[in-house]
């Protein structure tokens, strides 16, 4: 029994031991399990890590590379040349789809909830994501558009292309706002510097292409129908005679009405000052009381002073209501533009033969058209029709012009200096080109531009401000002070007539009227920003009386400055507060014969 016993607890024991020892076998499996799982996650880990970060150089570095190319795409649509847009739009793409492809893998987004490194890669997949649409909405259109294309088989604009260009323009537009939007809305304040530093770069882009895209885009929306795509439209074409300068030009040399029908342009009639009541008793139509109050009341009573004002709208209503007096034509709308902007465009069009025998080129029409046909030329109406002669010939030459790109280019240039300018009468094409500087209408604040105005307007009687030279130049403490800031305009005006030669100038240069032979009269206008007070005025440093106006929502005030031959004077308006915040300084001024060099000083702004 005893025997039997101990051999029943031996096999227990036994039985216990292999239980104990199969426990422990478990153990050490589960163990190595686990450690194999860990080490597998850890691997994992690091080849995630290790993928992330080679993702996120490439795209880092695909990025960079790409938004250099923007700019050159940009310019190489400007100057014209097709091929080497669509070259650039096709690498630009690569490089954004290429970025794109990196981050947007399941890696990727299953380590974006990873804290403190999670929202970088956010930021970076967003500006990939967006870099890639800019690519496709945006970059590609605009790389595929060739001005030069736009001439119809007809010779005029072909204004079904323009209507297809405008609804790419829709496109385009809508695919800058989403961007800039989506990039927006990324949370930056924990991003490390260099993601900080790529997202600014790139915002920096989509600024730089926001403001030509809405500009080309507004355009393209009023152009169709401004060409005549639906109905015949009108225009009538002030030509503005720098020589005698008025605030947007001059006194208006001549007037030329054209018929624009599905892009096709005719020239239906024409006119002279002469033709025009001279002296109304009465303004034809109710003027603005600041305007009058500024100007006079001759603004609306000779046709020769009606561009006095910076208001170009208001002339526009004022030299319809005059036509409308005279011709039965409905006006659509209103043109100016000078002998200079008709120089530049002369680079695109080539010379314009005149019936005299003469010819206008870029380099002789200044000169030709403000000065030597004064010495040529002694009577008054002979004047008169020459102008209209050489303003319908080159009209005629510019539309048959076959360079579009060059009359663009052209346009735009002399459009930048307000040589040319443009009043609708259609209420939509003026929304839609509302804070263009075709308009010539000033902003109603001082947010997106601290905008300044310096206007002169001769009084001689006579052509005698072709050999007039202006400068202005703005100071301002505005980025230095936390009060009001305080803005000096300074506007120089020089003589640059020979006083040995003064007494020998034509009667219609300088007439003598009411000034000795020579002397120049001009009565400066000048406009400071939105909410601000006028509080000193001095010509050459000395102290001078002013009263100040409000027009176009603005402090003006007006100062006559007399040069004798070959002087210089300045007059300096200070300009105190204002409503804020406030946007870059510019400024606007008379278009002269010669370019009026501007200058700002303001300390502590950005350039």
């Amino acid at each position: 029994m005893i025997h039997r016993a101990t051999e029943v607890e031996s096999r227990r024991a036994r039985r216990d031991l292999a239980r104990e020892t199969e426990k422990v076998s478990a153990k050490r499996r589960w163990l190595w399990i686990a450690s194999g799982l860990g080490l597998l996650l850890i691997v994992g880990a690091g080849l995630a890590g290790w993928r992330i970060i080679a993702d996120g150089n490439q795209a880092r570095a695909s990025l960079e590379q790409a938004i250099p190319l923007a700019s050159q795409i940009e310019a190489a649509v400007a100057t014209g040349d097709v091929a080497s847009a669509q070259q650039l739009a096709g690498e630009f793409s690569k490089l954004t789809a290429d970025a794109h492809g990196a981050t947007d893998t399941l890696v990727w987004r299953l380590a974006e909830p990873v804290p403190f490194v999670g929202g970088n890669l956010v930021a970076v997949r967003v500006a990939a994501a967006v870099a890639d649409e800019i690519a496709t909405g945006l970059i590609t259109p605009i790389a595929s558009v060739d001005i030069g294309q736009l001439k119809s088989p007809s010779g005029g604009i072909d204004v079904d292309r323009l209507e297809e260009l405008s609804t790419m323009a829709d496109g385009i537009v809508n695919t800058l706002a989403g961007a800039q939007d989506a990039l927006a809305a990324v949370p930056r304040d924990s991003l490390i510097p260099q993601v900080q530093q790529s997202l600014a770069t790139f915002d920096g882009l989509l600024a730089q292409l926001q403001g030509p895209i809405a500009g080309v885009h507004s355009a393209l929306a009023v152009l169709p129908a401004a060409l005549g795509a639906e109905t015949p439209q009108n225009y009538l074409i002030l030509v503005q005679n720098n020589a005698e300068s008025r605030g947007t030009g001059g006194n208006p040399a001549a007037l030329v009405l054209i018929t624009v029908d599905r892009g096709n342009v005719s020239i239906t009639q024409q006119a002279s000052a002469l033709d025009f009541v001279y002296g109304r008793p009465e303004p034809i139509i109710p003027l603005d009381p600041a305007t009058a109050e500024l100007y006079g009341t001759k603004v609306a009573r000779y046709v020769q002073d009606v561009t006095t004002t910076p208001d170009f709208a208001e002339s526009a209503q004022i030299i319809t209501a005059m036509w409308d007096e005279l011709y039965d034509t409905p006006i659509n709308g209103v043109v100016s533009i000078d002998p200079v902007a008709m120089s530049y465009l002369l680079n695109a069009t080539g010379p314009v033969g005149l019936p005299s025998g003469q010819e206008l080129t870029a380099d002789n029409a200044v000169d030709v058209l403000l000065n030597t046909v004064y010495f040529e030329i002694n009577d008054l109406q002979k004047q008169d029709d020459f102008f209209a002669v050489a303003a319908v010939a080159f009209i005629a030459k510019l539309t048959a012009a076959d360079d579009v790109r060059a009359i663009v280019e052209q346009s735009s240039r002399a459009l930048a200096e307000g040589r040319i300018l443009y009043a609708p009468t259609d209420e939509t094409q003026a929304q839609l080109l509302a804070g263009a500087r075709v308009l010539g209408a000033y902003p109603a604040s001082n947010e997106t531009s601290t905008l300044f105005g310096a206007y002169v307007n001769d009084i001689t009687e006579g052509k005698l401000d072709y050999y007039m030279r202006t400068a202005i130049a703005v100071e301002t403490d505005v980025c230095q002070t936390d009060g009001a800031p305080t803005f000096t305009q300074t506007m120089s005006l020089s003589s640059t007539v020979d006083p040995a030669a003064a007494r020998s100038l034509p009667w219609y240069v300088s007439t003598a009227n009411y000034f000795p032979k020579g002397v120049i009269s001009t009565d400066v206008v000048m406009y400071g920003p939105v909410g601000a007070q006028i509080t000193a005025v001095a010509v050459d440093g000395v102290p001078t009386a002013f009263t100040q106006i409000t027009h176009l929502g603005r402090p003006a005030a007006k100062i006559n400055v007399i040069n004798q031959p070959s002087s210089t004077h300045a007059v300096a308006m200070t300009f105190t507060g204002g409503d804020g915040p406030f946007g870059p300084i510019e400024i606007w001024t008379t278009p002269m014969v010669r370019e009026t060099p501007v200058a700002v000083m303001a300390p502590g702004c950005q350039e």
